[in-house]
């Protein structure tokens, strides 16, 4: 090959991306001289450092953001590049609710797991229950199976009632802001307390102004129906703690139940005790003092007792 054949030719830089030079051919220069364009692009193409022409526009690009990352990394060796390894998502806490407490759920299936090992004698207070709920006879049929409620099936109605409900009147001004085991079982004593109150002040205005008989007729029925309100009132008192979003329709589940018995009862109230339009006084009296009043009032603690931080 000519020597001056190749005096025109500008080899590229090993860092450059442009295509190597064509070469120039000498034209004073008769003789034939062959074109080594392939072979120098192949020789500048195994350059060390020189991103080959021959991978695709990806890769290239891939390569020269490596080149630009360790270049970066050169210049300022403190900078850590991102590994992917140790990157993630910023952890959020979980909103304290009391559907985590293992001491609330433990009370709620205690509740139910002792009404099934006591289903039997449980079986034969509702059935007598079923009865108080609306009959007011002196004497029972001689074809019904009545029999009286043992204590301690009494005692376990009362005590779902108070459970349940009191879950329900924990969540009745609202979803609590901060909701605890805690502010649970203080809206179920509170309502185990007006529990208590009524079952005294109805003995009481039984022994007032009825016979014995009609005292207990009104009291079973009281009895009789908190304890199929407390039954009824199972299920959604567990929704109202584990879902949360169905608040709003829980809540008024729940109070109908509450008001559909305590409807009934204030029915077999009047049948047991109205006797004529004088008795009618008494009735109004006894509906401001026993029922309106202490409901105002329960409610206004309910909405106190959400507001305490325990």
């Amino acid at each position: 090959m000519a020597a001056d054949s190749l005096k025109h030719y500008d080899a590229p830089s090993p860092w450059s991306y442009d295509a190597p030079a064509t070469v120039a051919v000498n034209p004073d220069s008769v003789a034939f001289v062959p074109s080594t364009v392939l072979v120098d692009s192949i020789a500048a193409d195994t350059v060390h450092g020189r991103i080959p022409h021959f991978i695709t526009a990806e890769e290239a690009d891939s390569l020269q953001v490596e080149a630009l990352l360790d270049s970066i990394s050169a210049a300022d060796p403190g900078i850590e590049l991102p590994s992917g390894a140790s990157e993630g998502i910023v952890s959020e806490a979980v909103s304290p609710h009391y559907s985590h407490s293992t001491p609330l759920t433990a009370l709620l299936m205690g509740s139910l797991l002792v009404c099934g090992f006591n289903a039997a004698g449980l079986r034969r207070a509702l059935k007598s229950y079923r009865h108080e709920i609306w009959s007011v006879r002196r004497r029972p049929n001689v074809f019904d199976d009545e029999r009286a409620t043992g204590l301690p099936a009494a005692v376990l109605l009362a005590l779902v009632f108070v459970v349940f409900a009191g879950v329900v009147a924990y969540n009745l001004p609202g979803l609590p802001p901060a909701p605890s085991f805690a502010g649970a079982c203080a809206a179920m004593a509170l309502t185990g307390g007006f529990y208590l109150f009524h079952f005294l002040a109805y003995n009481a205005v039984g022994y007032a102004f009825g016979t014995r008989v009609e005292r207990r007729r009104w009291v079973d029925g009281f009895l009789a129906t908190t304890a199929y309100a407390g039954l009824l009132l199972a299920l959604p008192a567990f929704l109202l703690i584990y879902r949360p979003e169905w608040h709003g329709i829980l809540l008024i589940v729940s109070v109908s139940i509450y008001l559909l018995a305590k409807l009934l009862f204030i029915i077999k109230g009047v049948r047991i005790f109205f006797k004529g339009f004088r008795s009618l006084l008494y009735f109004i009296l006894y509906l401001c003092t026993l029922e309106i009043i202490p409901a105002i009032l329960f409610y206004r603690i309910c909405f106190y007792l959400q507001g305490l931080d325990y």
